[in-house]
């Protein structure tokens, strides 16, 4: 088995670029990432991985979805909110 270590940073760009496909086209992203840290000290991948996201209505098309513990269940609210540019320099809202 090959584990793959994924930060929140890794998740979110992902949930990220699946948006961005989502609400500009598919041309707009591949939604993926490309995974090359073989050397980390602590948490190295084993090989350079690459790693796609995928909506799930297009994934699940031959089955249900596996079961996930009811605490990481997403909800009716998006799990990962789409940030805002201001959501990167400390601004909400537009406000300073």
């Amino acid at each position: 088995m090959v584990t793959l270590y994924l930060t929140r940073r890794n998740l979110q760009t992902l949930l990220n670029k699946l948006d961005r496909a989502r609400r500009d086209g598919p041309d707009a992203s591949t939604c993926t990432i490309i995974k090359m840290d073989t050397k980390h000290p602590v948490w190295p991948c084993s090989d350079v991985v690459s790693v796609t996201a995928l909506e799930d209505a297009d994934y699940y098309t031959d089955r249900e979805a596996g079961a996930v513990l009811k605490e990481d269940e997403p909800h009716a609210r998006q799990a990962f909110p789409t940030p805002t540019p201001g959501d990167f320099l400390g601004v909400k809202d537009g406000s300073k």
